[in-house]
């Protein structure tokens, strides 16, 4: 069963004394959003270098990432890389409240877009279809972008804090018509019978149990595996959708995943992690290298690559 929401939380319960920091917070971000497009380009730069100063443990879990999936590179290009990735990550933190606060007419103009018929033909067969994509700095916005184009139902992880959970929820409800909270695989099948695309990021580390063994750029590790299960159950065909931020705007994309899923959980798994290395490829630095995408061990008991500094 899914876990309760915060979105039918009132405004009287979130304006407690604790809740008001973040409330200050999220009225700056409110703000800031309405500033030209380059000047939150540049702002994210320099907020994800202070970032990068400051989030030891994060450079850390990039660096063994770097380690993992391109052992040819230097200390040297590991660490620019990082740097990138931080400076990425400024700007998609910006990019998502540009999702949640402004229009997505404001950046439409700037967006390539040449493959509605992908999904149109998907969508024929009228048993809805699954969107796999990786976790890039700007999901937020180009899933809002996207939205323009496609009723799609995206799954979400709730937030920790109430307050931006709330206020997530709620702008998003603006934008979908329906968002799907991970565990609910109830509303995941409901949506694809109602012929809807449902959009999976589908390489983060949720665990041992719920995941099966894979490897990804060499190294094996924990992948979901119900998408190819899904798939099968249903009858929904599989796209993947590639996304990113250019010099200029954004770009995205949908291609169909030919011969899945198979009958083999392991098989499924490596195909959707030889996709995330395709589209990670011509944009390293945007993807999310400062998560532990390894960090379940193959063998339960052994350390994580991530336990040492």
């Amino acid at each position: 069963m899914a876990d309760k929401s915060t979105k039918d939380l009132t405004l009287k319960q979130l304006l407690a004394p604790k809740y008001w920091f973040t409330w200050i917070v999220m009225g700056v971000t409110y703000l800031i959003s309405f500033l030209p497009w380059q000047a939150k380009q540049t702002l994210g730069k320099y907020l994800g270098l202070l970032v990068y100063k400051l989030a030891k443990k994060r450079r850390h879990i990039c660096d063994v990432n770097f380690k993992i999936c391109y052992p040819e590179m230097n200390a040297q290009e590991r660490e620019s890389l990082t740097k990138a990735h931080f400076i990425s990550a400024g700007k998609g933190l910006l990019e998502t409240f540009d999702a949640w606060y402004q229009p997505a007419s404001k950046l439409l103009p700037r967006v390539e877009f040449d493959s509605q018929d992908v999904v149109d033909k998907a969508l024929e067969a009228g048993r809805g279809c699954i969107l796999i994509s990786g976790h890039f700095s700007p999901l937020d916005l180009c899933g809002t972008l996207i939205a323009s184009h496609l009723d799609l139902h995206p799954i979400y992880k709730r937030q920790n804090s109430p307050v931006f959970n709330w206020v997530m929820e709620h702008q998003r409800k603006k934008v979908y018509s329906k968002t799907i909270e991970r565990s609910d695989m109830r509303e995941v099948l409901k949506s694809l019978k109602q012929n809807k695309p449902v959009w999976y990021a589908v390489d983060q580390d949720y665990g041992r149990k719920h995941s099966v063994f894979a490897p990804f750029f060499g190294r094996k590790c924990a992948t979901i595996s119900h998408i190819g299960r899904i798939a099968k159950m249903t009858k929904a065909p599989v796209l993947l959708l590639d996304y990113g931020r250019t010099k200029t705007g954004y770009t995205y994309r949908f291609s169909e995943v030919p011969d899945y899923p198979t009958d083999d959980d392991v098989i499924n798994a490596t195909i959707i992690n030889q996709l995330m290395e395709k589209a990670i490829e011509n944009k390293k630095e945007q993807y999310l290298w400062s998560h532990r995408r390894f960090k379940t061990p193959v063998n339960q008991g052994d350390p994580s690559p991530y336990d040492t500094m």
